[in-house]
């Protein structure tokens, strides 16, 4: 190639410069590139709902502030003064509901970053809040059995509520897991029932003669109808999560269950406390709840197995120093 004239054309000072349009930083814009990913990811609606929710609150946190959404212009700063600390002096928010923030926060700013529409990350070293461990509510033995005894099984509605109670405390699957089950979800031969975990991640939970039977005898009284969905109403359409609440809600009061909460999800927990009870280990307990990690597992382990109460019987330093 030739040397370049040194001379400039002086034609080239009227032409247009074609400079590429500055990558866009407007909040909502980004959010929906966001939002757009989630989506071609193939993540739960409830999901993608979740990350809409909690960012728009965190835009709207923003402007009510005064502070600019620009995500170009975010730092770890201003999450950490104008949204931790607002929410805690301002917002009676607790320490759960701020993390539930901040995760959807640190998603959202690892996406821009990593595709490179922001230059530098504030969430890189952004720390959740330390929460409080609660204790973990379940329901007792005998309340199980009272919470049994209250649907009346004379009619559809009344076995298919025991049907659902009894398939909770079975399997200990989320709510959202127990609305969307379907008929053919069943795996009669296999004595096991195909769930839609969270993040799209199916797992086979089995079940165990006693339920076998009971979900055999609540198919047949179902019959063979349009809709698939496993539990549905007197119309035949699928219960909803609501619906459910409120049947187990209403359970509890019947049988005037009062020092704990009457929840699909307490009854999850119960779940995991009766079969570490029963001596379940972490790993089997893991792959039927769906947990991701073995944190939430270890904590059921912790509270609930009898192996620390039977030890301390064996060490307890009163019962060896009293003799009488």
């Amino acid at each position: 190639m030739g040397r370049r004239k040194n001379v400039i054309d002086a034609d080239l000072f009227e032409r247009e410069v074609n400079i590429p349009k500055q990558l866009e930083t407007d909040y909502d814009a980004c959010l929906n590139a966001f939002i757009k990913r989630c989506k071609i990811r193939n993540l739960s609606e409830d999901t993608v709902k979740y990350y809409w929710q909690k960012l728009t609150l965190f835009r709207d946190l923003l402007e009510q502030q005064r502070i600019s959404t620009d995500p170009t212009k975010m730092s770890l700063e201003i999450i950490q003064n104008n949204i931790i600390l607002y929410l805690m002096d301002n917002g009676n928010y607790k320490a759960s509901s701020i993390n539930a923030l901040l995760r959807a926060v640190r998603a959202f700013y690892n996406y821009l970053y990593e595709n490179g529409m922001i230059e530098h990350n504030p969430v890189r070293k952004l720390a959740l809040v330390k929460a409080q461990k609660k204790v973990i509510e379940t329901f007792s033995r005998d309340q199980l059995l009272r919470l049994f005894d209250q649907p009346n099984t004379a009619t559809f509605t009344g076995f298919r509520d025991l049907t659902m109670l009894q398939l909770f405390v079975e399997t200990g699957i989320r709510l959202r897991e127990m609305s969307d089950l379907m008929v053919r979800d069943i795996r009669w031969e296999d004595a096991q029932i195909l769930v839609k975990g969270k993040g799209a991640k199916d797992r086979l939970v089995p079940f165990q003669p006693k339920m076998r039977r009971q979900l055999r005898k609540y198919v047949m009284i179902r019959g063979d109808i349009a809709c698939d969905h496993l539990f549905v109403n007197i119309d035949n359409h699928p219960l909803s999560r609501r619906q459910i609440q409120d049947r187990v809600r209403k359970y509890g009061r019947m049988a005037n269950i009062k020092n704990v909460r009457c929840s699909p999800h307490t009854l999850r927990h119960t779940f995991a406390k009766l079969s570490v009870q029963n001596g379940a280990d972490v790993f089997a307990l893991q792959a039927v709840l769906g947990h991701e990690s073995l944190d939430m597992v270890r904590n059921y382990v912790n509270l609930f197995s009898n192996e620390v109460a039977d030890a301390h019987r064996k060490f307890s330093p009163l019962e060896s120093l009293i003799k009488r």
